[in-house]
């Protein structure tokens, strides 16, 4: 059987980052870059993308032009009122580093580009779980990995660069949130497979040992993952993870009256397992809960004083901001480092994004956001048959998680997350487009089927059996009230 090249090199471009220090390195993006180039040739046509997406990229895109466009001193002055002290005279960029404002638009194109490889696998029948058994097989390698990290050499990364990052070295990152975010990224594929192939188990033949096979491989990665990130004792890990859960249970039961006590036991044996292997690190993970909000090995700089210095330089240039990726160059400006620190991250994304975009980049955010929830609403998805709801509840799961956990961290600064992240918003497109596909055929099959009911004259023998066969059009979209199913 032939294997789509897309499927392929997007396995690769995960996995490979995966293994390669998380993707941070120049020439592991230069690859990813030719990776994801090669996938935009391979897409032959573009997926449809909802249309509050297109209002988000060419309103990003005009940010981008605006901050690196070169204008005169006295309208830069009037635009970032800010910072005049510090501004270069003559014609100059809105950005206060414009090269990293280059490399912040190159990554968001390369985002893209596999945000519309992902949509492109999910919109296929056979695509969709292709793209979860990705994800999910990227969540085993990293919670592999960070479990061998830290019992063969804690201090060094992936076993072989040494640790010059500062950081506690977990796996291919030097810090244990951005284990964290990833986890969080890519753990949902796998519980999205298991509930899949529990569904599926009742089934008969190779159906059956299919979905057999599936849930052990599943129900591993599953354990693995959460006691990595037990291990890691990463506290907004954990919490974000299991407060995302919790607040997308919705998403994933449906009032049918079913009985829920086999799914609520074999969530508790997973997690008593994942726990059970994380034993050793449950101690010292509880003490630490009590300093979640301290930047660690940065005396007198808590995270609360990084916000607040944040949001003056948000208040220096409102409208368009210090330029992209230019945070940590311009934090010390109202948030001086203290002792031997240095200041690069404000440890909440959506500040950081706020400062360096100003108005119109909380614009592209809220435009983005707007569109996975419209996509993404309770009571569209509940309607929607296992197969497909499923992966958009794990797909709220894994976003909702994030979104919570970038309040304190920044983990989507680190390549291999963003990818992460762009899948999960791809698939969310897939999913729409199919079910928008899937709707229109039976629409239109259903205005056939009227415009014949009433001429009699032109009702065959065949046109009843095709008006039959579309009838059946909704039960791919919408599940059926078997009782049995959470």
């Amino acid at each position: 059987m032939m294997i789509s090249l897309h499927r392929v090199v997007l396995a690769v471009l995960l996995v490979g980052n995966a293994v390669v220090f998380a993707g941070v390195d120049p020439v592991t993006k230069l690859v990813t870059a030719i990776l994801v180039c090669a996938l935009m040739v391979d897409l032959r046509s573009v997926p449809a993308v909802p249309k509050p997406f297109h209002i988000a990229a060419w309103l990003f895109l005009g940010l981008a032009a605006v901050q690196l466009m070169p204008l005169p001193e006295v309208l830069r002055r009037v635009v970032q009122p800010g910072f005049a002290d510090v501004m270069a005279s003559g014609w100059r960029p809105l950005s206060l580093a414009p090269w990293s404002s280059v490399q912040v638009v190159a990554s968001m194109v390369v985002a893209a580009g596999i945000a519309l490889a992902a949509a492109r696998m999910a919109t296929t029948r056979s695509g969709l779980p292709t793209l979860l058994a990705i994800l999910a097989v990227t969540c085993g390698v990293l919670a592999v990995l960070g479990l061998a990290g830290e019992s063969g050499a804690p201090e060094k990364v992936l076993l072989i660069r040494a640790n010059t990052g500062g950081g506690d070295a977990y796996g291919p990152f030097v810090n244990s949130n951005h284990f964290a975010v990833a986890i969080e990224l890519s753990l949902p594929a796998a519980l999205v497979l298991l509930a899949a192939a529990l569904r599926n188990l009742p089934q008969q033949g190779a159906v059956r040992q299919l979905a057999a096979v599936q849930a052990l491989a599943s129900a591993v990665a599953v354990v693995v993952a959460v006691a990595a990130v037990l291990r890691s004792s990463s506290r907004g890990g954990i919490l974000f993870l299991a407060t995302a859960l919790v607040l997308t249970l919705v998403w994933w039961l449906r009032p049918t009256g079913g009985r829920r006590w086999p799914w609520v036991a074999g969530a508790g044996i997973l997690i008593v397992t994942a726990a059970t292997l994380a034993w050793t690190k449950l101690p010292e993970l509880k003490d630490s809960f009590s300093a979640l909000l301290v930047v660690e090995g940065v005396e007198g700089n808590t995270r609360w004083d990084l916000w607040t210095g944040t949001v003056h330089s948000f208040a220096r240039s409102p409208l368009v901001g210090s330029g992209l990726g230019s945070y940590r160059h311009v934090i010390g400006l109202d948030k001086p480092a203290t002792g031997t620190a240095v200041l690069e991250q404000a440890h909440n994304d959506w500040l950081e994004w706020l400062s360096t975009s100003g108005v119109i980049g909380v614009t592209v955010l809220t435009v983005v956001l707007v569109g996975l929830v419209a996509s993404l609403m309770p009571g569209r998805v509940r309607r929607l048959r296992f197969d497909l709801r499923y992966p958009l509840a794990g797909a709220t799961v894994a976003l909702t998680a994030v979104a919570l956990h970038e309040i304190v961290g920044f983990g989507l600064q680190t390549p291999l997350n963003r990818y992460l992240l762009a899948v999960w918003i791809g698939l969310v497109w897939g999913v729409r487009n199919r079910v928008n596909e899937a709707k229109g055929r039976w629409l239109g099959a259903e205005r056939r089927r009227s415009k014949r009911s009433t001429d009699p004259a032109q009702r065959t023998e065949h046109s009843v059996e095709h008006e039959h066969e579309h009838e059946r059009e909704p039960e791919n979209i919408h599940e059926e009230e078997d009782g049995g199913e959470p």
